[in-house]
């Protein structure tokens, strides 16, 4: 391969020789056979790990074979993503990649012990989240609108907080940041409930975090929700507008959970583990499940997964160019 073509059509030769790969590789027809491991790169109880645990009830019942879980959190995902990567492909080890993990994360390392666009085999979409814009309530503003001329009328009196450099919601604010000449110094955390229990305390005056996460807080009054980034309004908080209802449509986005293998694993494998994972989430219960944790169900195809990797990849290789964003 012309290691000298731009990475993104060196991302598509990669993937057109993976996919070729993989359809030589036989397969068991009884698979699975025994238990199955999916890595999740974050730690047991956020809604990451929650989406995966609903998921996999119902792989179980269909299959036939437990889904053991195994959290590996660390290093945005690099610790649980490596074990993907080095995992043996023959469809049972699997895991739960992520827009911070395998997009953001990945593009902002300076190294990493994989490849993202080799060492990978996309399965299957799982479901998307918005985050919530929330403020302080000590501070003075009640909208969008406000937040930002606050911002340039006190220039250096806006923090914003969030789970590392180079992390989704950083990444995320920046683009929000970048859409309206907001004014505010960036505070990266080790996670994202320490920074919301600091924006609770009125250290930070901002913060965009996981819907999930954020809702109980402006629910209780603790914390004010300016604008919902997805691109409708939720009917846990349905006084919340939408990015774009607020006037600022170039800053909508929604984090978002999938799975990958370790690549060379089985075509046939993976296009199983797909349509196994459509049904479940195609299931009303577990549609509401998902709703439940502020999730929404996005079943995709093996073709339409990769190209939705793909067009995230560019998006926020943009964003993260254009306002210089590092992992230091």
């Amino acid at each position: 391969m012309d290691l000298r073509k731009p990475p993104l059509l060196r991302y598509v030769a990669l993937s057109a020789i993976l996919y070729m790969a993989t359809a030589m590789q036989p397969a068991s027809a009884e698979y699975p056979e025994k238990p199955i491991r999916w890595i999740v790169p974050s730690a047991a109880g956020g809604v990451s790990d929650a989406t995966v645990r609903v998921v996999t009830t119902e792989l179980t019942r269909r299959l036939g074979q437990a889904f053991v879980i195994d959290n590996r959190p660390g290093a945005t995902g690099v610790i649980g993503l490596d074990a993907i990567a080095k995992a043996k492909p023959d469809g049972y080890t699997i895991g739960s990649a992520a827009l911070s993990s395998i997009v953001t994360g990945s593009l902002v390392a300076k190294s990493l012990p994989y490849n993202t666009a080799r060492d990978f085999l996309p399965i299957a979409m799982l479901a998307t989240q918005p985050n919530l814009l929330g403020v302080a309530s000590s501070l003075p503003v009640k909208s969008v609108k406000e937040l930002i001329a606050y911002s340039q009328s006190h220039p250096n009196a806006i923090f914003y907080g969030s789970n590392g450099n180079g992390s989704s919601l950083h990444v995320a604010t920046e683009l929000f940041r970048a859409s309206t000449g907001l004014r505010a110094t960036h505070v990266p955390y080790k996670s994202t409930p320490a920074a919301e229990t600091d924006l609770m305390a009125g250290q930070l005056q901002m913060l965009i975090d996981n819907f999930g996460t954020m809702a109980p807080n402006v629910q209780s009054g603790r914390l004010r929700a300016l604008a919902i980034t997805g691109p409708r309004r939720s009917p846990l908080l349905p006084d919340v507008p939408t990015m774009a209802e607020a006037g600022v449509p170039g800053a909508e986005m929604v984090t978002w959970t999938g799975v990958v293998g370790p690549s060379g694993m089985p075509a046939d494998i993976a296009r199983k583990l797909n349509s196994e994972i459509n049904a479940v989430l195609t299931d009303p219960k577990v549609v509401k499940q998902l709703a439940d944790l502020a999730s929404d169900a996005a079943p995709m195809s093996l073709v339409q997964f990769d190209s939705f990797l793909k067009a995230e990849t560019d998006r926020w290789r943009a964003v993260i160019k254009n306002n210089n964003i590092t992992a230091d």
